[in-house]
């Protein structure tokens, strides 16, 4: 599935942005170490392929709690590690989850899949450059 689908009725406001390169280099400095921001983007990566299971077993699931649970701490690391397009399609099937919109939360899941393997290939990409700390 195409991310532009995410765009418009499915998915208003979806950023274009797939990373924000400068967030490693943030989080570097906020925790004064380039190598522990790099294990944190590495450890996002890691455990990406489950939560996003977890997450689409929720939603087909209906159960909202898990589904939230999830989805909290996948918008929130995917935040930190700057992969903000991949943020901003969780934060839709959020939308979606909260107004109790179970049909459209599993088709913005199914969305939010499809961008997964962008954003993967992205912050890996970034991870091979480097994350630059002025600390």
């Amino acid at each position: 599935m195409a991310a532009e689908l995410l765009v418009g009725p499915v998915c208003p406001g979806l950023t274009a942005e797939e990373l924000d390169p400068g967030a490693l280099t943030r989080l570097a400095s906020e925790l004064e170490s380039e190598e522990l921001a790099r294990s944190i983007a590495q450890t996002y990566l890691r455990m990406l392929e489950a939560r996003l299971t977890r997450a689409a077993t929720a939603l087909d699931r209906r159960d909202e709690v898990a589904a939230m649970d999830v989805l909290l701490s996948l918008r929130v690391s995917s935040a930190t590690v700057g992969l903000v397009r991949l943020e901003s399609a969780v934060r839709c099937v959020i939308d979606a989850v909260r107004r109790g919109e179970h049909d459209l939360a599993r088709e913005r899941g199914a969305s939010m899949l499809a961008l997964a393997t962008g954003a993967r290939q992205a912050l890996c990409e970034h991870l091979d450059g480097a994350v630059e700390s002025p600390v």
